[in-house]
């Protein structure tokens, strides 16, 4: 990767976000790339739609004014930014959701963009699941997706669900998944002290529907072998019955702590096209932690978990209960698969794996749009 001639002025990319730090996609496929394109001559500067403090009031229940007036807000800042775009930006990064609600005007500013358009994207956003948040369903626009592929000079997908639409929309598509920074999330210093194996779910208020399907099989394996489970962002108190459970809300200072306390961990899904769109995240991070995890086969899980070698796939409750409790059971197994889940990331899902093909890709981008 190149610096860049010596006083040569970096490359600006102005990165459109929904969320700020406090969102798990901005961190991961906005913020964490930072220090390499610094490397590779590129500057960042992320301009979330919202606010850090408008993130208290957004993912809870209620508070439908609040709500309003943090959007009505956010949506003048957006506009003023796109007006500004060719002073303060050589490259334009839209990221997910920079356009809420796919409203025209954000694409009338956008067109007077003279540099290039990258749009990154990890959900399958374009898909009528979408359109299941109550009044959003009104006035929101499935199609916003494609229309800013259309725009764009390159997209960046989470997945190879995700390349496969955006091919119909934009005439370059990277695939590149959900990465981590494996010196940041790595196994834990020492074995746990407890006396029973810890099972962990982490997750949100959106996905503890997909934990709530697996409580009844969670029930029968306590019912032969003693686990505790470890609960992380679920909203609501879940009923465990013979199950023992602790439930935390969610935290970004012990987000990988959480992850390390865990023993085995479980990522269940539904198998439908919207889990088609999910970049296996979640299996990605208990991995980077040495833990073993135990998948839905579906979509991408199937290409990140090698079935019996760095975790588990399943898709039956027989399935989950048989390979819960193998795991359960057997603490040198649980350690076989940890580091060769940890060795899996390292290669082909870490940062320092994949930021070269990222710089590379930008760097293309660039260059072809200048020398048009």
């Amino acid at each position: 990767m190149n610096k860049g001639a010596p006083g040569t002025r970096p490359t600006r990319i102005l990165a459109l976000t929904t969320n700020p730090a406090d969102g798990a996609s901005t961190r991961f496929r906005v913020l964490q790339w930072q220090p390499f394109l610094e490397g590779a001559g590129f500057s960042l500067q992320v301009e979330p739609f919202y606010p850090q403090t408008a993130s208290r009031v957004l993912y809870r229940k209620g508070k439908s004014a609040a709500k309003l007036a943090h959007f009505v807000v956010a949506a003048m800042r957006r506009l003023r930014v796109l007006g500004s775009l060719n002073r303060s930006a050589d490259l334009l990064l839209i990221h997910r959701e920079a356009f809420p609600l796919g409203w025209r005007v954000w694409f009338s500013r956008l067109r007077r963009f003279d540099g290039p358009v990258v749009y990154d994207y990890d959900d399958a956003m374009f898909l009528p699941q979408r359109l299941e948040r109550k009044i959003l369903a009104r006035v929101e626009r499935v199609d916003t997706p494609a229309r800013v592929m259309g725009r764009s000079d390159l997209v960046l997908a989470g997945n190879s669900f995700l390349a496969d639409y955006a091919r119909a929309h934009a005439s370059r598509v990277l695939t590149l998944p959900t990465c981590i920074d494996t010196s940041k999330f790595r196994p834990r210093a020492q074995n746990g002290s407890g006396t029973s194996p810890v099972i962990g779910w982490i997750g949100s208020h959106t996905t503890s529907k997909y934990l709530r399907r697996c409580l009844p099989m969670l029930q029968q394996v306590a019912a032969e072998h003693r686990f505790e489970m470890y609960v992380v962002g679920s909203s609501e108190p879940l009923s465990s019955g013979r199950v023992e459970m602790t439930q935390v809300d969610w935290s970004l200072e012990r987000e990988v702590e959480d992850f390390q306390r865990c023993d085995i961990g479980i990522y269940p899904l539904s198998d439908d096209e919207w889990s088609l769109g999910k970049c296996g995240f979640k299996a990605i991070q208990f991995m980077a932690c040495g833990v073993p995890v135990v998948a839905e086969a579906v979509g991408v899980n199937r290409d990140i978990v090698d079935d019996g070698v760095n975790g588990f796939l399943v898709s039956t409750e027989d399935e989950w209960k048989r390979k819960l409790g193998l795991l359960v059971a057997d603490p040198a197994l649980r350690t076989r698969l940890g580091a060769a889940g940890r060795q899996t990331v390292e290669q082909r899902f870490s940062v320092t794996a994949n930021a070269p093909r990222l710089i590379a890709a930008l760097e293309a981008v660039r260059d072809r749009v200048r020398a048009s």
